[in-house]
């Protein structure tokens, strides 16, 4: 495969696939902490060399375009393709805005019918007053007017404008945004000498090289209450963490599930066959299933 290969839109139904991954240096997504976020937790994702002893599953376009990038296809230990097969029968209709969507039976939405999203101006600005500040006011074409238009902290509900100014912010402009760039250090690369990438690293840059340690559940970037709902929360940032809620069967559980036959416990508890053998094996297994298991051995 070369690079006019997935540029062609005929062999992108051939790119619909998850494939579980040995990665070994090879360029993949990557969503960790860089740089200065290492104070804050705070994660990103970069496209950088990934080792990781544990498979993790990527799409297939980002495995074509590691194998394009390092020359070298990425050790692939399982893949998926999910095809769609008839509807199901419980969707039920949606009303949508003056219309409404029948899965079953409407292939397409009328755009006319859709209820159109809420639009709003939230300024990026400096914040120099201690105390939270996010701005939001009604959407507005006319950029002169930015400055002078009235906005309300979402925290306490007060109305501030930019000029004159009623609070200590400075809203941010591409200028201001553009004169910072050059001193910005490119924490998703290493200098050119392999050393941490500083704001005067100049030269061609490399990849940062990730090596997966521990892995952490997190939830979408993006909330649907903005698009249901005029939760104007959804403006701060927040990225959901997954605690591993998981526990382990004691000795003398796993006792009792070894007197017992599989297909007993399966017909006594619902679980399937995966849990059963993980638990009784002493591996993690969800709190709410070992109950299950306990109940089934005490009877």
């Amino acid at each position: 495969m070369d690079v006019n290969h997935p540029l062609d839109p005929k062999t992108w139904p051939e790119l619909n696939f998850f494939a579980l991954v040995q990665a070994e240096g090879d360029i993949l997504p990557v969503r960790t902490v860089y740089g200065d976020g290492r104070i804050a937790s705070e994660t990103n994702i970069g496209l950088n060399p990934l080792t990781s002893k544990k498979p993790i599953w990527f799409a297939g376009p980002d495995i074509v375009g590691s194998a394009l990038l390092t020359g070298k296809a990425p050790k692939i230990l399982r893949a998926i393709r999910f095809e769609g097969v008839g509807s199901q029968k419980e969707m039920k209709s949606v009303q949508l805005g003056k219309g409404s969507l029948n899965p079953s039976r409407d292939r397409r939405l009328n755009r006319d019918q859709a209820r159109p999203y809420n639009f709003a101006l939230s300024p990026v600005i400096v914040n120099l007053s201690g105390t939270p500040v996010t701005l939001i006011g009604p959407f507005e074409k006319n950029p002169a007017r930015w400055r002078a238009m009235a906005y309300i902290n979402i925290h306490d509900g007060n109305t501030h404008t930019l000029k004159p100014p009623t609070i200590p912010v400075i809203a941010q402009t591409f200028e201001t945004v553009f004169s910072q760039y050059v001193r910005h250090p490119e924490y998703k690369s290493v200098a050119p000498d392999g050393t941490a990438c500083q704001a005067n690293s100049h030269g061609l840059l490399r990849r940062y090289p990730v090596t997966a340690s521990e892995f952490h559940l997190i939830g979408k970037e993006t909330e649907r209450g903005w698009e249901q709902a005029e939760d104007i929360s959804t403006l701060l940032p927040s990225l959901k963490r997954y605690e591993r809620n998981i526990g382990t069967a004691t000795e003398s559980l796993r006792e009792g599930l070894h007197k017992m036959s599989l297909h007993a416990l399966q017909n006594e508890t619902g679980l399937s066959r995966h849990t059963i053998l993980r638990a009784r094996r002493g591996k993690g297994v969800h709190p709410r299933s070992l109950k299950l298991l306990r109940i089934a051995v005490r009877t």
